[in-house]
């Protein structure tokens, strides 16, 4: 919902002190302001209807909408006929011989109204035949007609009545017309209305006033009434068109909003569940929404991911650690054995893309084996079984995984041509699963059982499951196995923990079956669910391989196109009125829970969701039309009212019409000409206050530099008429004033005929002679219906203003009827006397009040749907206004949380691209990458800590500020945490998308620029600044002790290893006061490195390539306090006049011996510059 404003522009100095010489300038309204204001244009409407395909549907609602005036008009009907006849036999002034006719015509009458409408309510009747409307419309208004002017007919022929009756329902018929009955086209009532007023005015001339000597004036006068109710009736059809396609607009735009909120949801829901288990997501979204709604609420509404922690609650002031405990898992390591030797004998491309194609392999596998894939490191894939889902059959899932692994391996090592295979190793036991840190989010687990299964895996064998006893036990004997590798004998951590561990071999059959036992009962019963399996997964990898991403934006497409088709099942939701009499009529049975069966999948958000209430209102009062929450009230009557403008025109046509109206009725006086000529001012005066505005915007042409923006006024005291214009529309007060003076205005004079009406002048002349007397009354009052049609005209007019408070032209309805009821029978009773009646058993007075009595009741039920409708729409817009709020929180979260999944570079082309089995990737030729391990804290033997929680709880704090540090890391290059292992960080320098080798899969989106980054916490830290593919090739350093602005990516990594040791080095000296404090082990590399997202779910970032082996084999060789780096790093460093120092041959894994370097460091934890007299290591 758009909730319109006053202007702010009135009052900003600036427009009045300008000295140029243009008129007009550019207003500050909105986009939404601009459509909210053409929101209240018919053409406007029409036209946003057939552009958005509605049209169809707009017609089926209305003809609902339609059948439920035409429910109404019955019900009238019924009650005024009866009324009517009640009436009638009630009075004495005929015998009850001369009431017959009249009471057979009403009956008869009503009776073949009933019928010729009831085939109106058949859908399927008029589905079929959609004349139907059309014939039995003019059927019923014949017979109204027929009926009325028979009465009066048969009088004047047979019973002589003088004076002369008059019909009874011109003004009901014509509003029956343009109001009730089920009329699409306004042609069609427009010549249906003129027809029934030439047949009206023609029974006036030759029955009704026929023997008035002023015969050609009244029948005038009558005219002018028949022209204003037909005007009445089609600005009711008009203005209800407006109010209509405003509501059904809106509601598509609720079914719209709802429907992608949903698919908003969804994509965060799969988003959060493709990195995080469920019950860790909810707990972490549920805080990420709740800091967004507070800082909503404090003034934060335009809140960006790069500063959202930075001006709201600190995260980390929540004290929360995500992690939870499970026991009776299984965690299952797999590595991929001479992957080392490998990185340096395949291009970083190939490599790659063998191990997405393991990976996507692996995936599938687990995702039959009910195991959750934790995250994979480099060329290691762990995965536990039992979390978050319960497995009683953990073991034997995370062991059929670890053969299916084996097999594939095997797999693409035959087709790839490659000397691979797998090392796999598994222990059971308990973990704590959660995440850590203040940014990269990633799902990890953590315990001493954890580390055995790592320990398995790198003392197992290739090709062959390592188990652990407490494993083997859980499988009930299903497998053959043999004893397990020396090497696991004499590891220390397995000897510590008393581990004992078997080899389990796979033994493989040319059906392609993942493996066999050779145990023949066994296998037997096996074999049937085996094969089923092999089956099942056959067909499934037939199919395209779809990522989280993927499914969203088909999602996504798929709810735009769904709407419209939503709408058509929304129809039957639609608001048609408080009271639905088309119910009682209508046979037709088609509910809404039949329509919802056929409703896809998206359809379910609104069906069963809250969010979209029915077309009734629960919280509205059933008699006053009343919101029970009073601020809601309160709100709703402050809506701007656009459409005010036509009602103030409408009412000072009306004045019109009774003006022409007394003048021809020869009214007269100083009085009169006093009241009309001060009451017409009035009414023009409020024609340029709520016009000018609307005039000013159609016929000045919009700011050149912005087609939204209209031109306001220059000149100041047009400034003001304009800005007065505008705001008298948006104010309650103000509108509510022009309402109720233009009212009282129209009803003033319309008694203003009354005024020269002297009861005690025609008194007197009542002495003199008969004949006197009835020309006095002929002269001065003689014409009391025109009075009488004339207060209908105001009481209408009292009813058609929009947004004026139900009740408030409920009473004003009733006060004119309440007075002119006084008037007739006590105050003015002698002037209505002797007029015409309607009926031979009808007083005249009563003939009069029951006038106004219908059109009161009439306008009123009209006034009742109206304002129904209306608050329904209100109501929706509510919903609306509140979806789009969440939607908005719903973005920001998402945002933050894709950008703590993915840089923000690759999680647009995931969300914009289409991946089918294919991943992302991009190749740099010169990355920086750093394994920092905090070392010398040997948290297990601390008397602070007590268990495992509490050392994950440590280990949070420091990511945490590590990560803090990130985020301030200011420089022209960019460092990208990686991810966390255990207790290492990784991270690179180096991966800007505008740096990547033409070689990347970027493709088009290559030119990403002016990227920020996020943190989801306040203390997950990283650098602000865009950057740019264009590095200058020497840039001066910040000061003496910096080269934070270096270009160079193994500078800037070294830098922030640096700064990584302080934090740690400051952290363990707060907390724990030991006189060796925790020390970092960091290892860099640099060089050529593919980064990318393989797999085919959970989407993780990754690098890959010889220098994240490097790097990684630098830190883990390396000594705590030191940086050590290779060669090609060292001789980096050592040129931009640093100090190395030459640590010698070290042994590394797929390498061999190679030749390593500490970087030198000073106690403050900065480089050592080199002198003059220093000399480059000959060992370089």
């Amino acid at each position: 919902m758009v909730i319109m404003t006053d202007d702010k522009d009135a009052d900003d100095p600036k427009i009045y002190n300008n000295e140029t010489t243009s008129e007009v300038e550019p207003s500050q309204e909105t986009e939404a302001d601009y459509y909210a204001l053409k929101k209240w244009e018919l053409g406007f409407l029409r036209q946003e209807c057939v552009n958005l395909g509605l049209e169809v549907f707009y017609n089926k609602y209305m003809a609902r909408v339609q059948r439920s005036y035409l429910s109404i008009f019955v019900v009238l009907q019924t009650f005024i006929s009866i009324a009517h006849v009640v009436v009638i036999v009630t009075g004495d002034q005929h015998p009850t011989a001369a009431i017959h006719p009249d009471l057979i015509c009403y009956t008869f009458g009503s009776l073949i109204v009933w019928i010729s409408l009831f085939a109106a309510f058949k859908e399927r009747l008029i589905k079929a035949h959609p004349w139907v409307p059309y014939v039995t419309s003019c059927a019923a208004i014949f017979t109204l007609i027929v009926t009325d002017i028979m009465i009066p007919l048969y009088h004047a022929v047979v019973t002589f009545m003088n004076p002369p009756l008059r019909p009874s329902y011109a003004s009901h018929v014509i509003f029956a017309i343009y109001i009730f009955l089920p009329l699409s086209e306004n042609y069609n009532v427009i010549i249906l209305g003129g027809a029934t007023t030439i047949c009206y005015l023609i029974i006036m001339a030759l029955i009704t006033y026929r023997l008035e000597s002023d015969m050609i004036i009244k029948v005038t006068t009558e005219l002018i009434y028949f022209l204003c109710l037909n005007l009445f009736g089609l600005y009711f059809r008009l203005i209800n068109e407006v109010a209509i396609r405003r509501t059904f607009l809106d509601r598509r735009e609720l079914v719209e909003g709802n429907l992608l909120l949903k698919f908003a949801r969804n994509q965060e829901k799969e988003l959060l569940l493709s990195i995080l288990p469920e019950h860790t997501a909810e707990l972490m979204e549920k805080d990420i929404r709740v800091m967004i709604e507070k800082m909503r609420s404090g003034h934060h509404n335009n809140i960006n991911p790069h500063n959202f922690f930075r001006t709201g609650t600190q995260w980390r002031s929540i004290n929360k650690l995500y992690v939870q405990k499970h026991t009776n898992v299984t965690i299952l390591y797999a590595d991929v054995v001479n992957y080392t030797f490998i990185t340096t004998q395949l291009p970083v491309k190939s490599l790659v893309d063998v191990l997405h194609e393991l990976f996507v392999k692996f995936d599938e596998a687990a995702k039959e084996f009910n195991v959750l894939r934790i995250k994979f490191l480099g060329d290691c894939y762990y995965c536990v079984s039992g979390v978050p889902i319960k497995n009683k059959h953990h073991a034997k899932s995370c062991v059929d995984l670890g053969l299916r692994m084996i097999k594939d391996i095997r797999d693409v090592r035959m087709s790839r041509d490659l000397n691979i295979d797998m090392r796999i190793g598994i222990h059971s036991g308990s973990i704590i699963s959660g995440v850590i840190g203040a940014c990269k989010w990633q799902y990890d687990i953590w315990s001493r059982d954890v580390i055995i299964a790592n320990k398995m895996e790198s003392t197992g064998e290739a090709g062959k499951v390592h188990v652990t006893m407490q494993t083997l036990e859980l499988l009930d004997g299903e497998y053959i196995y043999e004893d397990g590798t020396d090497k696991a004998k004499s590891d220390p951590v397995l000897v510590k923990h008393n581990i004992q561990t078997f080899l389990i071999v796979p033994q493989f059959c040319d059906d392609s079956n993942y493996y066999t036992l050779t145990d023949t009962a066994t296998s037997s019963r096996l074999s049937v669910g085996v094969k089923r399996k092999t089956i099942q997964i056959k067909k499934e990898r037939s199919q395209v391989t779809r990522n989280f991403m993927q499914n969203s934006m088909e999602q996504f497409r798929e709810i735009m196109k769904q709407t419209n088709v939503e709408m058509a099942k929304e129809l039957d939701r639609m608001p048609i009125g408080k009271f639905q009499f088309n119910k009682i009529f209508s046979t037709s049975r088609h509910t809404i829970q039949h329509q919802s069966s056929a409703l896809p999948y998206y359809s379910n958000s609104y069906t069963n969701n809250d969010t979209i209430s029915d077309s009734r209102l629960d919280n509205l009062s059933t008699f006053f039309m009343c919101f029970e929450n009073k601020r809601w009230e309160w709100l709703f009557m402050k809506e701007p009212d656009l459409m005010l403008k036509y009602s103030v025109l409408m009412s000072f046509i009306v004045f019109v019409c009774i003006f022409l109206t007394q003048v021809l009725d020869k009214a007269s006086g100083i009085y009169f000409w006093l009241v009309m000529g001060l009451s017409g001012l009035i009414l023009f005066c409020f024609i340029p206050i709520t016009w000018f505005k609307k005039l000013w915007d159609i016929y000045t042409p919009y700011s050149s530099e912005d087609l939204l923006r209209i031109r306001k006024p220059r000149n100041t005291v047009l400034r003001k008429l304009y800005d007065f214009s505008d705001s008298v529309m948006r104010s309650f007060t103000f509108r509510t004033i022009i309402y109720l003076v233009t009212i009282c205005i129209l009803v003033t004079c319309s008694l203003a005929y009354l005024i020269e009406c002297n009861y005690d002048i025609i008194e007197k002349e009542k002495d003199e002679t008969v004949h006197k007397e009835s020309l006095l009354i002929k002269d001065f009052c003689s014409n009391s219906w025109s009075v009488s049609q004339c207060l209908t005209l105001a009481i209408g007019m009292a009813f058609l203003f929009l947004r004026i408070h139900y009740l408030l032209k409920a009473v004003c309805g009733l006060t004119i009827l309440l007075f002119y009821a006084w008037a007739i029978f006590d105050e003015l009773h002698y002037i209505y006397d002797n007029s015409a009646s309607m009926n031979p058993g009808m007083n005249s007075k009563v003939a009069h009040l029951l006038l106004v009595v219908f059109t009161v009741i009439v306008f009123q039920w009209i006034d009742r749907q109206s304002e129904y409708i209306a608050r329904v729409d209100y109501n929706w817009k509510r919903q609306l206004l509140k979806q789009k709020e969440e939607a908005e929180v719903t973005k920001q979260t998402n945002k933050i949380l894709v950008e703590n999944i993915l840089p923000t570079h690759v999680a647009e082309i995931y969300i914009n691209r289409q991946l089918k089995n294919e991943f992302y990737n991009e190749e740099y030729k010169n990355v920086a990458v750093m394994f920092a391990t905090i070392t010398n804290m040997d948290i297990n033997t601390d008397i602070s800590v007590e268990n495992e929680k509490s050392v994950l709880k440590v280990l949070n704090e420091i990511i945490c500020d590590f990560d803090e540090k990130l985020q301030y890391f200011d420089g022209y290059l960019k460092v990208e945490k990686i991810k966390v292992a255990g207790w290492t960080y990784m991270a690179a320098c180096g991966l800007d998308p505008g740096r990547c080798d033409s070689s990347s899969s970027l493709g088009p989106y290559r030119s990403v620029s002016g990227i920020t980054r996020t943190s989801l916490m306040t203390n997950g830290r990283r650098s602000l600044n865009p950057r740019t593919s264009d590095l200058s090739p020497q840039l001066p350093h910040r000061n003496n002790s910096s080269t934070r602005h270096s270009n160079n990516v193994t500078i800037v990594m070294t830098e922030f290893a640096l700064e990584l040791m302080k934090v740690l080095r400051d952290f363990s000296i707060e907390n724990f006061k030991q006189t060796n404090p925790g020390l970092l082990r960091v290892g860099i590399s640099n060089g050529k490195v593919m980064a990318g997202v393989v797999g085919s779910s959970k989407p993780l970032y990754d690098i890959w390539g010889n220098a994240v082996n490097m790097a990684s084999r630098m830190d883990s060789t390396g000594i705590p306090g030191k940086i050590q780096v290779t060669k090609e790093s060292a001789e980096i460093i050592q040129s931009y006049g640093y100090q190395c120092e030459y640590r010698g041959q070290i042994f590394v894994k797929g390498r061999g011996k190679i030749p390593t370097y500490f970087v030198n460091v000073n106690d403050k934890y900065e480089l050592v510059k080199s002198t003059s007299t220093d000399n480059v290591s000959t060992k370089l």
